[in-house]
This record gives structure tokens, sequence and C-alpha cells, in this order.
């Protein structure tokens, strides 16, 4: 295990004092499931790599390529897919999906909420995009679904239909999703009512502000926990992937404190 590194004095003659706590990071090669690699960092060095900023970004890509390797490793990134319905529905029929067959996908890390295209198949898109939507009013039971062919995002779109009707559309079952699927026809995508909060979190507790996501696609599926990885073939960009992948690693510990005065 690492040892406890005395504090250095790392820069001399600044006029305020701070201190900063540095990275080290340790490739491991042998492929292991993100818990596993995890439970492995937590015993040998301090946790599974936390990235804070673009500097430490380099270092871990620089830590990897020195090692030889050129394709994905698992870092402390790691996300709770929990979709919800904006009514706070939850029981029987809170679990309906109709998804497209390649969604959710993710973009970008940043797709948080559900359309319904006109023939019936939901997609994840960024929430700020500006859409029609569908409310209802009543309750659940005796429901009246209600076409707003306005286009806001979709915080906007919940709003309206809080303050005109009762809450943007719950979709509990195909005949939900048909009678939608009606009035909507051909407009698409309009916004419902499901979505999911971005609940991105590091192993080892810190902060998660500084981020570095692929621009492409994270495949979601039926997946309630994803896990993080760089992937040095895409710029060690980030990517999300079933944790029970087993993947090489990159741990870290505690390099030393800097004390800047």
């Amino acid at each position: 295990m690492e040892g406890i590194f005395i504090g250095v004095l790392c820069l001399s003659g600044c006029l305020t004092f701070s201190t900063c706590l540095l990275h080290q990071y340790h490739f491991v090669s042998d492929a292991m499931t993100w818990t596993e690699a995890q439970s492995y960092c937590r015993e040998m060095y301090t946790d599974l790599a936390t990235i804070e900023n673009t500097e430490e970004m380099k270092k871990l890509i620089d830590t990897v390529s020195a090692a030889g390797h050129s394709s994905e490793v698992w870092i402390g990134l790691y996300s709770h897919i929990d979709w919800k319905w904006s009514d706070g529905f939850n029981q029987s029929g809170a679990e309906y999906r109709r998804w497209h067959r390649n969604d959710p996908n993710h973009k970008e890390a940043n797709q948080f909420c559900v359309a319904m295209k006109y023939y019936g198949r939901w997609f994840d898109y960024f929430c700020h995009e500006q859409r029609p939507f569908v409310c209802y009013r009543g309750t659940l039971e005796d429901s009246d679904f209600v076409l707003v062919n306005t286009s806001k995002n979709w915080s906007e779109a919940q709003r309206h239909c809080r303050e005109h009707y009762t809450d943007l559309v719950t979709v509990r079952n195909n005949t939900d999703n048909d009678k939608i699927k009606n009035i909507i026809y051909p407009l698409g995508p309009v916004w419902i009512g499901l979505y999911r909060d971005p609940q991105i979190y590091w192993s080892d507790g810190s902060n998660y502000s500084f981020s570095s996501w692929y621009q492409g696609y994270n495949r979601l599926g039926s997946m309630k926990v994803v896990c993080g990885v760089a992937d040095l073939d895409e710029g060690g960009n980030w990517t999300l992937f079933s944790c029970e992948e087993r993947k090489p690693f990159v741990c870290y510990s505690m390099r030393g404190w800097c004390f800047l005065e």
C-alpha cells in the first residue's frame, strides 16, 4: 500500500496561502468489473481515479499511455439510472416503457428528459430543447390528455401543465401510449412526463463538477447503474458502460499536500 507522503513546498513567493492535493495515478492492467476494480484500488491505493481538471485528465492519459495501453480503462465515475414521472407516480404501470430500439442513448451523457414521436416510440433528449408537449387533466384513473402545440423546454412544459392542467402526461400502458400517439400525429417529438436526475458521482465521494464526456452515445438500455471509462481511443474522453464488463483500470493515491504562500 502506498505510504503517506509528507507535505512539500511546491511554490514560493505567492501572495496568497492555500493548499492543494495532488493525485498520483496507477494503471492496473488486470481486467476486472468496476466493483472489483474499486475494491482493489481501495485496498492498494486510495480509490478508483478521480479527475477534477484538465491537468489531471492529461496526467491520467499519460500514465495509461506510458504503460502501453490505448483503449478503455475504468475510472471512478458511476451513475444511477432512475427514471421518474413528473407527477411522482410510482404504482403499477410506473415502469412501463416504449423506448425506440436504440434508446435511451444518453448522448454526451446529458439527455435526461423523454419525448414521444408520432409513431409512439420514446427517445431521451436534451431537456433544454424546445418541443410541443402533452399534459393530462383530472386524475390518472379519469384523465384527459391534452396536446399543447407550443414549443417549450421540458421544465417550462412541466410548469405550464401544472398551472393549466394537472401535470405532464404519465404513460402507464399501451392504451395510454396509443391515445397520445393519436393526438400528436403527425407531430413529434413531444415531451411526456418521464425524466431522470443527473446522479453522476465519483467513487471517493468527490464533488462532480469537471467533466470530459465523449460527444457520442452512451447506450443505457435497461441498466440501473452504469460506470465510467476514460477511452484513450477518444482522446481520454469519458463514456458509460455496464459495470459488469471487465476492463483494466486506473487507481489514484495521494501524492502530497502543496502549500502556497
